[in-house]
């Protein structure tokens, strides 16, 4: 495989947390200034639907985990992932697999 097969076929896992020893992560707003390069909008408030449980929350109030090669954001609900951006000097490689729908506000 290579760059998006690599990207596309990569797990749902997390290899470092435990019930004990969970990862660190913030909420949805710390997702805001590396989407707002992607989207040229303020995805803060759009609502998202997660694929995994149905849950339909503003993007803000997800989790936002930083410590990886980009960004992962889950949902509050199931922990399911939602998005994952990935960051490099030549490309944005963005993956919302774990989004049935984004619903954004068109500010009129």
């Amino acid at each position: 495989m290579n760059g998006a097969d690599d990207f596309a076929a990569s797990e749902d896992q997390d290899i470092a947390a435990s019930a004990h020893d969970p990862v660190p992560h913030v909420d949805g707003n710390a997702a805001a200034g590396a989407l707002s390069e992607v989207f040229r909008i303020d995805i803060i408030a759009a609502l998202g639907r997660c694929l995994h449980c149905g849950s339909v929350r503003a993007f803000g109030e997800a989790m936002v985990f930083t410590d990886a090669p980009g960004i992962v954001v889950r949902c509050r609900d199931c922990q399911g992932v939602l998005l994952r951006l990935v960051e490099t000097p030549t490309h944005y490689w963005l993956d919302l697999s774990g989004l049935s729908y984004l619903q954004i506000d068109r500010g009129e």
